[in-house]
């Protein structure tokens, strides 16, 4: 089933503050989930969950519930347990897409995914367990950009542990030819939320895509992409991502149903990745007038000189 892509909101123009580049966003979502009615979140304000609607591979505990208290989250959040999984992709929750896909030149869409294509995609959310007091063993949601059917270019966990909570990160790595699990963070305090950023740069080209992973405001990893998994294994071209699908998959933890983690204060972004101007390195002034001889002069560019008269004349004068 595929679920209307439906435009939110666009800009133009990009912000510089300091020496931070902002990337010029061509399309945004976001949502506490404050206005969603209580319950499945299928086919509501574009949202995706055929599972959990059972109308998919199995009936997956993926709902609106109440906030468990946090502050930050309001009334509402979405609550996921993996007391129910399976191996299927598209009957997962995936969020509703932003306008404006974003992936590389080549990546494929295949009708998933549309608008103006970027090369910039981020999203963020809050994450908290639901059982605060503690451990929900075997609790494990997987968070991944993605186009809307399951074809997913990256790979963020949140799991319990009996040392708190945990963020991992899995990326196809060329060299190796295979898959990597790296933890990210780990012993989180389950007693209070915690934000979670992914940003993903496409470049054209094998191996180069440059995906970072943020916990609570601090860069934890820098990986790359699924680009070469579908090149080198599917032998198929990578592909474009507009949503984040939230995934159930690999062993059930029963005893986690009608609890979970719940998400809440997600958004999502897509624009042109902008490469900051690199700060030159200052070299100069000369302190002597031999250090403008055999082409010295030439090497200097604070200041700059035309020729070795020049700079010897600089040298006398100061």
């Amino acid at each position: 089933m595929n679920i209307k892509k439906i435009l939110v909101s666009s800009a133009a123009g990009a912000l510089m503050l300091g020496a931070t580049i902002v990337p010029a966003f061509a399309a945004t979502y976001s949502t506490n989930f404050e206005t969603f009615p209580p319950g499945t979140i299928h086919a509501q304000d574009g949202w995706s969950s055929l599972g959990a609607a059972g109308l998919g591979c199995a009936v997956y505990d993926h709902e609106v519930d109440n906030s468990s208290g946090y502050a930050t989250f309001g009334l509402q959040s979405l609550r996921i347990s993996n007391a129910v999984t399976s191996g299927c992709f598209g009957d997962h929750t995936f969020s509703r897409s932003l306008v404006n896909e974003a992936g590389e030149t080549s990546a494929m869409g295949d009708g998933m995914s549309g608008g103006v294509r970027q090369t910039h995609f981020e999203a963020q959310w809050e994450f908290a367990s639901t059982v605060p007091g503690s451990e929900q063993p075997g609790l494990s949601v997987v968070a991944s950009p993605d186009r809307g059917d399951g074809a997913r270019m990256s790979w963020v966990q949140m799991a319990d542990t009996a040392g708190g909570l945990a963020v991992n990160f899995y990326d196809y790595q060329t060299a190796v030819g295979d898959f990597v699990l790296t933890p990210v963070a780990t012993g989180l305090d389950r007693t209070v939320p915690h934000t979670i950023k992914i940003t993903m740069d496409f470049v054209d080209g094998a191996a180069n895509d440059i995906v970072k992973v943020y916990v609570d405001g601090v860069l934890e990893h820098t990986g790359t992409s699924w680009e070469d998994y579908f090149r080198e294994v599917e032998v198929n071209p990578t592909r474009t991502v507009d949503s984040i699908l939230f995934r159930t998959g690999g062993a059930a933890a029963p005893a986690t149903s009608g609890y979970g983690f719940l998400v809440d204060n997600l958004s999502l972004n897509s624009g042109l990745s902008v490469t900051p101007t690199p700060t030159p390195v200052l070299v100069g002034p000369p302190t002597n007038k031999d250090q403008c001889k055999k082409d010295g002069w030439m090497t200097f560019n604070n200041p700059t000189f035309k020729n070795q008269g020049q700079c010897v004349s600089y040298t006398n004068k100061n």
